[in-house]
């Protein structure tokens, strides 16, 4: 569903989404190329596809999106109608967008790290979001997935520090080894050496 639509393409019931933006500058479609309005969804500006239903956010407004807790519910339960029953297609081949004002490719990024939403980004730039998938990012955020996810990295991050201690330890404790062995080694040549000097005395 988007901003403009009188009745749900799904279900067919009425529906008043979002407004017309006419401050924002139509925009390139990066999934199908079709000329994207500016609307606002809430108190939420962005770009709506007419033709596949997905949405543009600049960085700025998406991340006060998510940080935002009364406008992302209001805007998740807006979008929510016609994108609650879209299911990502596993088979689906994976194509590379490219972004609508910069035209670089933009990167496939998971979400999060663990939403298992993948969404394509410019990081100059914004976020594009297929039909469904900014419904399924706010709720990820709204369950407290950002927080599992920071802790997560910083478990990991934890890990990896002791990881590495204790290989520069096992490493220090090979070194201090292997001197200790060289030093005897040395020691044990010059033993050698003055015996050998002493029967060279004895003998001639």
């Amino acid at each position: 569903m988007f901003a403009g639509t009188q009745f749900c393409p799904h279900c067919g019931t009425p529906t008043e989404l979002g407004t017309a933006d006419s401050t924002a500058a139509p925009l390139p479609c990066p999934s199908c190329n079709a000329e994207m309005p500016g609307v606002r969804i809430g108190g939420t500006p962005m770009h709506q596809c007419p033709s596949c239903a997905g949405n543009w956010l600049d960085t700025e407004t998406f991340t006060q999106l998510c940080t935002n807790r009364e406008e992302r519910g209001s805007v998740a339960n807006l979008i929510g109608a016609s994108s609650a029953a879209t299911k990502p297609d596993g088979l689906a081949a994976v194509h590379y967008l490219c972004c609508p004002r910069c035209k670089k490719t933009m990167n496939r990024t998971n979400f999060g790290h663990r939403s298992g939403v993948i969404i394509d980004v410019c990081k100059g730039h914004g976020a594009w979001f297929e039909s469904g998938e900014l419904r399924r990012v706010l709720l990820f955020v709204e369950n407290g997935g950002l927080e599992k996810a920071r802790a997560e990295d910083m478990r990991r991050q934890i890990e990896e520090s002791m990881q590495l201690q204790r290989a520069l330890h096992n490493a220090n404790v090979a070194t201090t080894s292997m001197a200790f062995y060289h030093g005897e080694r040395e020691t044990k040549a010059g033993d050698d050496s003055l015996l050998r000097r002493m029967l060279e005395q004895l003998l001639l």
